[in-house]
């Protein structure tokens, strides 16, 4: 009867995880920092129920499965070791389960927390890495097939333009042309999306002043795209304007996430760095934090010393050391300085050992900033190849219609000057040109022009991860290569016509 209420209360508590997480996409690295913050607050020797309590505080996907032990703990009597029993046999995620069975095996047997925990964490961060290293090998593989369905679905509309000059093809099949196009280029990107490695590299609200200010500027950028490209639409202007003019609006907004996204780079790799010096000395010389950091030597701090003296600054003149660490956190930007410093300051909090709390959270910190490394050097270069092949292919796309509707056009004004002379076949049943079909194809370029210019601006971002709004700045470039190419080329091909006629 218990157990029923049990099963009920887990069944209840299921559908937010998903729901909130997107099917746990993030599930791996956050039951990586889940073991890590667990272990380092292990350590510092605190009771049982608050590790348990603190865990669930967490603000990550896996914490929910810990405030369901603490859930039926308290709702239902249990001790820990038959909750975390309860709550993982009905679990369908492998990892979580496997991880509530064996901490209530631990708990059974009477082993320390601390040891299991420590034994735990330093396994899923073994388990992280190969997992880790398993999608970037999958995203090295079909970044480059990426590259190979955009090819094929612009050489499948290139064979539907030049089909027109040959044949007289139908209406539908140049339109499922146009369509598998399209629909090629969307499952690259979703395969992109697949196997990219999920993580969150900054923080859910806006802490830097980069992100202020993005968060500011984003909404009234996006209102500027749709009122741009809606009027255009409905003036029915050249569209490469339009994308000039998005560009222009987009690129600045871009520009600050990517000068953000930089700075967390290289804060995230010396965050690591930084809490196990602090550790360290608080250790060597038995002081609190406050003291540690006026012994530290804050100019050899590289990207983190202005930071860091913020920090010291509000420590010294007697602010919270909890507000103070909050704000530090905010200026870095970073969820992983979040995590990492989190725990790092929890552990010192219960009375923990600041060296060995330094020692742990800067081991997570390492690995994540390696991990991520490791995956710019994949990610950086299909973004610039991204961008090198959107050029390519709008400009072979859009120049190829261009020449061959200049060359439709001469050979209908050929028609229409020709005198008809009774009994002669027509120049139009000597000839194969399909300019109706080659009207059609020329009105379906832009919306491929478009997507190719959206696709390749999200693909690079999903394969780099990070925020959202850099997006904006590989939508910019895009948006100002199409722009170019529908206003330049369609001059071009028209000059050179014009040049041949002459002659």
């Amino acid at each position: 009867m218990i157990l029923d209420k049990v099963k009920n209360l887990v069944m209840k508590q299921s559908s937010p995880v998903k729901s909130k997480n997107g099917s746990n996409r993030l599930m791996s690295f956050d039951l990586f920092y889940q073991l890590s913050y667990m272990s380092t607050i292990a350590s510092a020797g605190v009771p049982r129920d608050q590790i348990f309590e603190r865990s669930a505080e967490l603000q990550c996907s896996s914490a929910e499965y810990f405030k369901r032990v603490e859930l039926a703990r308290k709702r239902l009597k249990y001790d820990y070791a038959r909750a975390c029993r309860a709550v993982g046999e009905p679990l369908e995620e492998e990892e979580v389960k496997g991880l509530l069975l064996r901490f209530s095996s631990s708990l059974i047997s009477g082993e320390p927390e601390a040891d299991f925990l420590v034994r735990e964490a330093k396994a899923r961060a073994e388990d992280y890495e190969n997992e880790y290293g398993r999608h970037l090998e999958s995203l090295k593989m079909w970044t480059d097939a990426y590259i190979s369905l955009v090819l094929s679905a612009v050489l499948v509309v290139v064979i539907g333009i030049v089909s027109t000059m040959i044949w007289q093809i139908q209406t539908s099949l140049i339109v499922a042309m146009a369509f598998i196009s399209v629909a090629t280029t969307t499952v690259g990107v979703w395969l992109i999306w697949v196997v990219s490695p999920k993580e969150s590299t900054i923080l859910k609200w806006p802490g830097s002043d980069e992100q202020k200010l993005l968060n500011k500027l984003f909404k009234p950028t996006l209102i500027a795209v749709v009122v741009i490209g809606g009027a255009f639409m409905a003036m029915g202007q050249n569209l490469g304007t339009a994308l000039l003019l998005i560009a222009v609006v987009v690129l600045p907004i871009g520009f600050i996430a990517m000068k953000d996204e930089r700075k967390i780079v290289k804060r995230d790799a010396e965050i690591g760095t930084f809490l196990r010096s602090l550790g360290g000395v608080c250790t060597a010389l038995g002081t609190t934090v406050n003291s540690a950091l006026a012994r530290l030597d804050l100019d050899a701090i590289n990207v983190l010393r202005t930071t860091v003296k913020r920090l010291h600054t509000r420590l010294t003149a007697g602010i919270r050391s909890k507000l103070s660490w909050g704000i530090f956190i905010d200026e870095t930007g970073s969820e992983l300085a979040h995590r990492s410093v989190g725990m790092f300051y929890d552990a010192i909090e219960v009375g923990g050992s600041a060296g060995q709390a330094g020692q742990q959270a800067a081991f997570y910190a390492d690995k994540v900033a390696l991990l991520r490394a490791r995956r710019r050097t994949v990610s950086m270069p299909f973004r610039w190849l991204c961008l090198t092949m959107h050029a390519a292919v709008v400009l072979i796309l859009v120049f190829i219609t261009e020449v061959i509707v200049a060359f439709g056009g001469m050979v209908g004004r050929a028609q229409e000057a020709m005198p008809s002379v009774s009994g002669a076949p027509s120049i139009a049943s000597l000839s194969s040109f399909n300019l109706s079909g080659l009207d059609i194809m020329h009105n379906l370029v832009i919306p491929l022009v478009l997507v190719f210019t959206i696709a390749n601006a999200i693909t690079p971002s999903l394969a780099e991860g990070g925020s959202k709004y850099k997006i904006l700045s590989n939508l910019g470039m895009t948006s100002a290569i199409s722009g170019i190419a529908l206003l330049a080329l369609p001059m071009l091909a028209e000059t050179l016509f014009e040049s041949v006629a002459k002659f």
